[in-house]
């Protein structure tokens, strides 16, 4: 994976960005954007549905040195003003907040992880730390740094993706303004749960290369924010259990009484043939015996686009049970919405 550098491929990039716009948008027009220093521009904006509510994006044709992206969530009061504004260089340039990255035949629109709040930027590396499961390494015209996928240009899901991006945004905001995410942070580590914050355990790895089968990584990080709201929704009313993840297991069902994970979700974005699967299996098992009791459930949890008769089979032949998600939705192999057993 690696950056556009020039400005012929930064231009083909967002071209195809407002070509993805024009075709999920509901509505366009030329509305004029607010922004916190006062100052209003006139920029085409897309109106765009999506799981999570609608969404306005606004792209101006040009800028000397980068093209804002700007993405809020549409509301009826007031001009729009961003919730999210990625700045896209016309070249490389490190110092701007979005990039676009290649990989094999993917464009994505990415992030460097410079986000503002109401006391200033937030620091790099407490956001890197809330984006940690989304982090991907590139090839960043010769130095290796991590950027944070906001979607892939060709994705079915990028309305979607989109959405997943801005509330998340949103989410670490409101942490950072509420002295939230500084406590997170110094969770002390021999607190009761602090394993479920804090853990540094086996992962294995992620690959980043195409194995034979199509891989979907970019959808990690919002798969696994899609997984955990979810789960809160359907556990919201059991008093017994609270959903969780730490640093390398994606998210778990615990048990409040004992402490102990009952059901271990792990989330990948490839079918067979992929390393992904194989790791997958290591990593379940591995975190039952660190985490859960020898009747802990375990899950495989893949994007939707990635069912496959062949990892079906191969996974639940060990055992483990399969989730397919798309739009914050959790079904089975079958078809069937799944609802936790607890």
């Amino acid at each position: 994976m690696h950056t556009l550098i020039t400005k012929k491929e930064n231009k083909q990039a967002l071209k195809n960005f407002r070509q993805r716009l024009d075709e999920i948008a509901s509505a366009k027009d030329y509305l004029e954007w607010g922004f916190p220093n006062g100052e209003r521009a006139d920029y085409l904006t897309y109106t765009i549905p999506t799981y999570l509510g609608g969404i306005q994006i606004g792209v101006p044709k040009s800028w000397e040195s980068r093209i804002p992206h700007l993405i809020r969530f549409s509301k009826e009061i007031g001009p729009p003003s961003p919730d999210v504004e990625l700045n896209i260089p016309v070249e490389h340039n490190r110092k701007v907040s979005g990039l676009y990255v290649k990989s094999d035949n993917e464009i994505w629109l990415c992030s460097r992880g410079a986000f503002t709040a109401f006391r200033g930027s937030i620091p790099k590396e407490v956001t890197f730390s809330f984006f940690k499961k989304w982090l991907h390494q590139i090839d960043d015209n010769g130095k290796e740094v991590d950027v944070i996928p906001v979607c892939s240009l060709s994705s079915s899901t990028i309305a979607d993706d989109l959405a997943i991006f801005v509330k998340s945004v949103q989410e670490l905001k409101e942490l950072y303004k509420t002295y939230q995410i500084t406590k997170i942070q110094k969770a002390k580590t021999n607190s009761r749960r602090s394993q479920w914050v804090t853990g540094t355990e086996y992962e294995g790895t992620k690959s980043t290369g195409n194995k034979g089968s199509t891989e979907y990584e970019y959808l990690h990080g919002p798969l696994c924010n899609q997984l955990l709201t979810y789960l809160e929704l359907s556990v919201a009313n059991h008093k017994d259990v609270f959903v969780t993840k730490n640093n390398h297991l994606d998210v778990a069902l615990v048990e409040k009484n004992s402490d102990k994970a009952v059901i271990i979700f792990e989330v990948k974005t490839s079918a067979l043939p992929s390393n992904q699967i194989y790791t997958a299996v290591g990593q379940l098992l591995y975190y039952r015996s660190l985490y859960g009791k020898s009747d802990s459930e375990l899950f495989l949890v893949l994007p939707a686009n990635c069912k496959s008769a062949t990892t079906e089979q191969f996974i639940q032949g060990l055992g483990i049970k399969i989730l397919y998600g798309e739009s914050g939705l959790f079904h089975d192999d079958a078809g069937r919405e799944y609802i936790p057993s607890v």
